[in-house]
């Protein structure tokens, strides 16, 4: 995915920040249909993720246009952990505890899982229904002349 491809550039970078300039140069060797498409796909991610952070290239600038990139591993999820560093935790070794939080309370043995005679029988795990009751349910509805 393109943020753990902007993630991985970042994590080389000497700084582990770089310019915009900067890391589409990192990312040019990677094949791409349309170059602008890409950069604003990039452009895209960078500023809708949290785990990406703006550091002024001149602190003293309030309104500066130069900026470098930064990653914030404390703002990636478990989820985005899952879905874009599959495979790159090597490289992350800090996110490996979010992955192992996560794994452990979703496991097999976490909540709605099968046990005993249902799951060697592959039956399914009733759950107890609650009803809705109020003026809009389906039974007062259908009560209703």
């Amino acid at each position: 995915t393109h943020l753990a491809k902007i993630a991985v550039a970042l994590q080389g970078a000497p700084e582990k920040m770089l310019t915009f300039t900067q890391l589409m140069d990192q990312l040019a060797p990677l094949p791409s249909a349309n170059r602008r498409s890409f950069e604003n796909n990039i452009r895209v991610c960078l500023s809708t993720n949290k785990c990406f952070v703006k550091v002024p290239v001149v602190p003293e600038s309030l309104d500066s246009r130069r900026n470098h990139w930064k990653l914030d591993s404390r703002q990636i999820t478990p989820k985005m952990v899952r879905r874009h560093f599959k495979g790159l935790l090597q490289l992350f070794p800090e996110l490996a505890s979010k992955v192992e939080t996560q794994t452990g309370s979703r496991g097999p043995e976490g909540p709605g899982s099968l046990k005993g005679p249902q799951a060697a029988a592959g039956g399914v795990q009733k759950r107890s229904e609650v009803k809705f009751s109020g003026p809009f349910s389906i039974e007062s509805l259908l009560k209703r002349d």
